[in-house]
């Protein structure tokens, strides 16, 4: 299911994080790590230097930071080896973002690990990460230094009833076959700013339950799978309180949950998921990448 991870790191602890979950999930699935770090090629503060002397500035910045870097990856490299974990690196120069997707598709990877990272405009989620999770169609695992849990033992996986069971449901069950985890199949009746008659409400929820229920049973699915359909404002808001409620540990979802996949597009549901979520979360893009990881695990 996942043979290689691509970790791309910017030093901070949200990038950490995110290897801490890449090395669960490598130990499991019996995975290898490559790190990525990526330079910047620009520097603006060097702009009212003359043209030689700024030259020279970038490249002694750049060797200082390449070595820098180097260094770190080393005692990562160390540290993953010690756990017998086989980790290699690259040091790259340019824009993050795609410097990190040309990394994932020249290795060939299953899966990408972020750190949310720093705040850009109004959004939560860094730059980089947005334009990733915009750009790139391989599965990405975000996360926040929030304090790992040591296993993954529930994972949530947020659907809809019109388009019933997709494909993060088939990658929650196979993670779930490598960890021994509980599926929590979840499904939010959106109620926005409406105050509807708590009868009305509890017949849509019995109806959602009980469809849902019946498209597991079609699909002769595990008993390890509980289902749940609340009632929220939104949905997004819906998912992140369930997973808070239930102490979920990763949460599966869908970038874009249309019928028809839009390029450079993240679903309003997923986006505000991502940004509010104090659990990882791995996104999927509906698209063939997505056939690749329903192999069996490996």
């Amino acid at each position: 299911m996942i043979n290689k991870i691509l970790w791309a790191t910017d030093g901070s602890k949200d990038s950490f994080e995110a290897l801490k979950y890449a090395e669960l999930l490598a130990k499991k699935c019996k995975a290898d790590i490559h790190g990525l770090a990526v330079l910047p090629e620009d520097y603006k503060f060097f702009d009212t230097f003359p043209h030689e002397e700024k030259k020279k500035l970038k490249n002694s910045i750049k060797e200082t930071l390449e070595l820098n870097e180097r260094i770190s990856l080393e005692e990562v490299k160390k540290k993953l080896e010690q756990n017998n974990l086989h980790f290699s690196y690259g040091i790259a120069n340019g824009i993050a973002s795609k410097e990190i997707i040309t990394a994932a598709e020249r290795e060939n990877v299953d899966l990408i690990a972020l750190g949310k990272g720093r705040s850009v405009d109004k959004f939560i989620l860094g730059g980089t990460v947005l334009k990733v999770l915009r750009n790139s169609t391989i599965p990405i695992l975000t996360a926040r230094e929030n304090g790992m849990r040591t296993a993954i033992k529930k994972i949530l996986v947020p659907v809809a009833l019109s388009r019933g069971i997709t494909a993060n449901f088939d990658y929650a069950l196979k993670l779930s076959e490598i960890f021994n985890s509980e599926i929590h199949l979840a499904n939010i009746v959106e109620t926005a700013e409406h105050k509807f008659p708590d009868e009305l409400v509890g017949k849509i929820k019995s109806h959602t339950k009980r469809e849902l229920g019946y498209t597991v049973g079609k699909s002769n699915m595990r008993e390890n799978i509980r289902i749940h359909v609340d009632e929220a404002k939104n949905a997004w808001i819906g998912i992140t309180q369930l997973a808070r409620g239930n102490d979920i540990d990763l949460i599966v979802l869908m970038t874009y949950g249309g019928t028809i996949f839009k390029e450079e597009f993240i679903g309003s549901i997923s986006w505000k998921v991502i940004q509010e979520s104090s659990v990882p979360v791995i996104t999927l893009t509906p698209n063939r990448f997505i056939l690749k990881m329903m192999g069996d695990p490996k």
